[in-house]
């Protein structure tokens, strides 16, 4: 995206990319799932492990699926973690506004100050659970940073919001370059940046980012999310073609495109099976408590993923979506 498209991006439009392009790669709350497992088999170590194992099923809630252990669970539901779980929910708003610096909850006629408030409540709540997270001793070197980047973001946004200054790392981020780039950057014998104590001044940090395509200044004092939603001036067309098919809590339907080794793979995990069409699998799911199927996960290869509702959508919707992501495998 350029420059003069962020630059008109109101409060509206920066929700819609931020629920479009909010991943496994962007979801702090990946982290928390890592934690939740280690904390487990951490348990595990001390008492007894079926009690553990009994425990945990309760504790991970609306993820556990109940044909499978725990930590299957999580694996297979990991990315729904942010909305199943209280502290997942708050992350995600928090991680609004780290990256588009937008408050999700923020209504039209809110004050600044309440809003002020909620922001600044929910970036010292997250500081303050990082501080007391065992992330080193528990998950190691190699673990998901997901949940340290998007309260270094949101951190040093709110440091930029008040002119205060930020920590390099977080303007590395904020500006896409790398760590090492940015260490060079205010180190040397002609650095671009000075320190202080440490930190960038707020001043000499946005005067660089605001050159940086990466980085979105902070709305959320001017806009609120508008109570318009765009409804259509004209009545809606009526589908020619509708058909209903389950939808998973992401938002993600079960379509075309999920065909894998000549059929579809329908059920909950240890009681899937195949099937060669997809009318037929439609047909399969439509008569399952709780449709299940497997699609490609944002981890690499194929995990289950159950239903929450239904979507009614046209034929030529569904061929578009298998479409898409037909060509999203193939290029990722």
């Amino acid at each position: 995206m350029d420059r003069a498209k962020q630059d008109t991006m109101d409060i509206d439009a920066r929700i819609t990319v931020f629920h479009d392009r909010f991943d496994h790669d962007i979801d702090p709350a990946v982290t928390l799932v890592a934690l939740v497992r280690a904390a487990g088999d951490f348990l595990g170590r001390i008492v007894d492990v079926t009690a553990v194992d009994a425990g945990m099923a309760t504790i991970i809630g609306p993820l556990h699926n109940d044909s499978s252990d725990w930590r299957e669970s999580l694996a297979d539901a990991e990315s729904g973690a942010f909305s199943e779980w209280p502290l997942g929910a708050r992350l995600h708003d928090l991680a609004a506004y780290a990256r588009y610096g937008i408050d999700l909850a923020a209504q039209a006629e809110e004050d600044t100050d309440r809003i002020a408030e909620r922001l600044a409540e929910l970036v010292a709540e997250a500081d303050a659970f990082l501080k007391h997270c065992p992330l080193e001793a528990w998950l190691g070197e190699e673990r998901p940073r997901q949940l340290e980047e998007t309260i270094l973001l949101a951190r040093n946004r709110w440091a930029l919001d008040h002119l205060r200054p930020v920590e390099p790392d977080a303007l590395a981020l904020f500006g896409g370059v790398s760590f090492g780039r940015m260490r060079n950057m205010v180190t040397g014998k002609s650095p671009m940046f000075h320190r202080e104590s440490g930190l960038i001044p707020a001043h000499e940090a946005l005067a660089w980012l605001d050159g940086r395509e990466s980085f979105l200044p902070s709305i959320w004092r001017a806009q609120r999310p508008s109570d318009d939603q765009a409804l259509p001036i004209s009545a809606p067309q009526p589908y020619e073609r509708p058909v209903f098919v389950p939808e998973a809590r992401d938002g993600s339907l079960f379509h075309p495109g999920l065909e894998r080794s000549g059929g579809f793979t329908i059920g909950e995990k240890g009681r899937e099976v195949q099937v060669p069409t997809f009318d037929a699998a439609l047909q399969e799911l439509q008569r399952m408590p709780v449709p299940a199927w497997r699609r490609p996960s944002s981890r690499g290869g194929w995990s289950v993923v159950k239903a929450v509702g239904w979507a009614r959508v046209s034929r030529e919707e569904l061929d578009s979506r298998a479409t898409s992501e037909r060509e999203h495998a193939r290029l990722n």
